[in-house]
């Protein structure tokens, strides 16, 4: 079993919705995507299929809702803080030259700590990944990117929690440095990120 971690919900202006995830989670072409309970190796409620994804140039993949039993939430899994359980997604945001030192977060499947935090190094910088270069992209401190590739990044005020903005997803990295990335990068021209403030 090959894991990733989904990051947030999308829709369309055709309303149909998605869960993003990396477009190299794709290892041989589309795959199912199912619901794995942290700290769980049982997969439990079938999501849909990552019908559509690319590595070129941008690290991206939707995963179509195809289960009309699961509901679709803007959170993040916050589990390991009791005051903030879940976090709710009320927005997005771009970082830029002056966001550099300050903290991203992201909340994904593998690690010692499924949320963990990690300053900002570089925006908008080129980094090369295998065979691919990905332009536009964030370098952010070490904070277990390894097998959670999808996972969605945010960053927080605390006097807006539990209430958070989203900022991109984890596209994977290194023993050094984390790449994310940024919502613009990830959203089609027809696609919205789904946030509490969506009817």
């Amino acid at each position: 079993m090959y894991i990733c971690t989904a990051g947030f919900w999308v829709r369309t202006t055709n309303l149909s919705t998605y869960l993003v995830s990396a477009g190299h989670c794709a290892i041989n072409g589309s795959v199912d995507f199912y619901h794995l309970p942290w700290d769980s190796e049982i997969p439990d409620v079938y999501i849909g299929s990552l019908v559509s994804y690319t590595t070129s140039g941008v690290d991206r993949g939707f995963i179509l809702k195809q289960n009309d039993s699961i509901s679709v939430h803007p959170i993040i899994r916050n589990t390991e803080d009791q005051e903030h359980p879940v976090l709710y997604i009320i927005g997005t945001t771009d970082l830029d030259v002056g966001s550099i030192d300050t903290l991203v977060c992201k909340s994904g499947y593998l690690g010692f700590r499924h949320v963990e935090c990690a300053k900002v190094l570089a925006v908008n910088v080129t980094v090369k990944m295998g065979d691919q270069r990905y332009g536009g992209v964030v370098k952010v401190d070490h904070m277990g990117c390894d097998g959670n590739s999808g996972a969605p990044v945010y960053q927080y005020l605390e006097e807006l929690l539990p209430n958070v903005l989203l900022v991109g997803m984890l596209m994977g990295g290194n023993n050094i440095f984390c790449v994310v990335v940024p919502i613009k990068l990830i959203l089609t021209e027809d696609m919205h990120v789904i946030t509490i403030n969506d009817p």
